[in-house]
């Protein structure tokens, strides 16, 4: 497969990411999606939390993130919390507390909440079924690639 992508021009490969970026976004979103319900069913968890109503706000903004690596040629993906100030205006050490705090909280704990991990397990559980999909989505848009440039080139 690397030889293939090696071999492919650089305008069709490397332009925005080709299918590099395209195979990994798809295995973070699975991984996103499930760390979602994963970090909303820890918010739920009844009598852990002390929180008797949730409205979804930090779970919503669990995302993905797209890095590129200078120091090499690559892609990456981050499965995140975006930093935003959470409606119920809580404050601690006069800052208005965010989602990624209360996120960082549930999964590593403090000394006044146990840790109920939900970002680790997920990524555990769903590293494999990511892979494979990253890995069956890589080969099917090489393939395209290649027919498509065949056919540019007249070539059977």
């Amino acid at each position: 497969m690397l030889d293939t992508l090696k071999r492919l021009p650089p305008e069709v490969v490397s332009k925005r990411g080709g299918p590099v970026r395209r195979a990994l976004a798809k295995g973070a979103k699975l991984i996103r999606d499930e760390s979602r319900k994963a970090l909303q069913r820890s918010i739920d968890a009844a009598g852990k939390t002390g929180i008797t109503e949730t409205t979804g706000f930090t779970a919503g903004n669990v995302i993905m993130k797209r890095r590129r690596l200078d120091y090499i040629n690559g892609e990456r993906y981050v499965v995140t919390v975006r930093p935003k100030k959470h409606p119920s205006g809580h404050q601690y050490r006069k800052r208005t507390i965010q989602t990624n705090d209360i996120a960082l909280i549930m999964e590593q704990g403090s000394a006044k909440h146990p840790a109920l991990p939900w970002l680790r397990p997920t990524f555990a559980s769903r590293a494999e079924e990511a892979i494979r999909l990253i890995e069956t989505t890589l080969i099917a848009d090489i393939e395209k690639l290649v027919k498509k440039l065949a056919a540019q080139n007249g070539v059977r």
